[in-house]
């Protein structure tokens, strides 16, 4: 919940200075990004010195600070305990230093904490077991809200009891990982969510300043609860890596060479994700299991039944497979911003006679199919043209599609 403004405070400005905790893939280009587009000073940890020494050598980071490794709890668990991360060296980036580095030194722990003290932001972008813990440390150092990146929300906001951290995911990524491949465009035109805790004190104001920040890299911020997010994403996030590695798995079990040469193209293409570091995306598969599994039983179940008509050489329902499916794809967004969207735009083309607006819209009824808003455009007179129809969800447009199919009309 958010808290209302100190009446005194009007004006929005860009945060100056903002940390990032991890450099790799996502946290690397969210440092370029914030460096290059929003022009802020970054303040940048990693476990890796010489990650540090590229990003200072790049001028992404104003300063930076360099963790030891710690020993990652295997899933978040309310019993899991504290672990100790002891920062043991930092550089600052000089002016008046070609190379970017200042003289190398031995920092304790809190040494290291207290180069985010004057941020006002603090992404933590590391695996979503350390997050709790790193709130806790970062927290007595500095008074910036604090945001995640993982892409589970709920079993993370559980356990972080702080009033000024904000649940956020960017649904952006890569197959590849690390600080070598982040990329400052990497945000562009991407959905950026963010959840707001139920115990949150942050005011619309510091929450608007984050939306803003979030904008500046290019990115769209949507506002949706845990158990939302977790739940759109398993489906189509973390389920598409589980079987983008299922499809890699069979292939590679057939012990067939010539497949093995065959399998680029298409097949290459679709099982891309499967790339994707495997120690991270097994750790996201525990954390998303309340919400995988059932996705999972849903997916086996739909290949049963396709398994089940295609034995049986049902030929209307494998095409009415293949084509839900398609008309699914194609309603997507083609632009990244609205791929968690709950509408769905269905074009149907008809011909220029009196009645037929009403036909489309009766057989849609009759199916229980719930138009909420349409839209007629032209094409050249006495032609026809489109109709646009706006239904509540997919599903319902994958019927709708379906329907009028069936009875004659041409639609996308």
């Amino acid at each position: 919940m958010l808290t209302p403004d100190v009446p005194a405070e009007n004006k929005v400005t860009v945060p100056m200075r903002v940390g990032v905790v991890g450099l790799g893939l996502i946290g690397g280009s969210l440092a370029k990004a914030l460096a290059g587009r929003a022009k802020v000073s970054v303040v940048g940890i990693d476990p890796d010195p010489a990650v540090i020494e590229k990003a200072l050598s790049d001028q992404i980071l104003a300063q930076g600070g360099v963790m030891p490794l710690q020993a990652e709890p295997k899933r978040l668990d309310h019993q899991q305990a504290s672990s100790i991360i002891t920062a043991f060296n930092a550089r600052s980036h000089m002016a008046e230093s070609p190379t970017g580095l200042a003289g190398e030194s031995t920092l304790s722990q809190d040494t290291v904490w207290q180069l985010l003290s004057g941020c006002q932001i603090v992404f933590l972008c590391t695996p979503p077991a350390t997050i709790p813990d790193l709130v806790r440390q970062i927290r007595p150092f500095s008074q910036a809200i604090l945001t995640d990146v993982a892409s589970v929300k709920k079993p993370v906001l559980d356990l972080i009891p702080d009033d000024h951290f904000v649940g956020g995911h960017p649904m952006a990524g890569s197959e590849k990982h690390g600080y070598a491949n982040a990329r400052e465009n990497l945000f562009e035109n991407a959905a950026y969510v963010l959840c707001l805790p139920e115990q949150s004190a942050i005011t619309v104001l510091e929450y608007r300043k984050l939306e803003r920040l979030v904008q500046s890299i290019g990115a769209s911020p949507i506002s949706l609860d845990p158990q939302t997010h977790d739940k759109a994403v398993a489906a189509v996030s973390h389920l598409p890596h589980v079987a983008a590695a299922a499809l890699s798995l069979l292939a590679a079990r057939q012990g067939d060479n010539n497949l093995t040469r065959l399998a680029a193209g298409g097949f290459r293409d679709i099982t891309r994700i499967a790339s994707s570091d495997a120690g991270l995306w097994s750790q996201i598969s525990l954390e998303s299991s309340d919400q995988l599994l059932p996705l999972i039983d849903q997916y086996i179940a739909i290949l049963q039944e396709f398994r089940t008509e295609l034995s049986d050489g049902d030929l209307d329902h494998l095409r009415q497979y293949f084509f839900q499916a398609a008309q699914y794809r194609g309603s997507l967004p083609v632009d990244g911003r609205g791929a968690l969207l709950t509408q769905s735009i269905l074009n149907v083309y008809i011909p220029d006679e009196p009645g037929v607006i009403g036909k489309v819209t009766t057989l849609l009824g009759d199916h229980a199919i719930n138009i909420t808003n349409l839209r007629i455009r032209e094409f050249r007179t006495y032609e026809g043209g489109s109709l646009q129809l706006l239904l509540p969800d997919s599903a319902q447009a994958a019927r709708a599609a379906w329907l009028l199919k069936e009875a004659g009309y041409e639609c996308d």
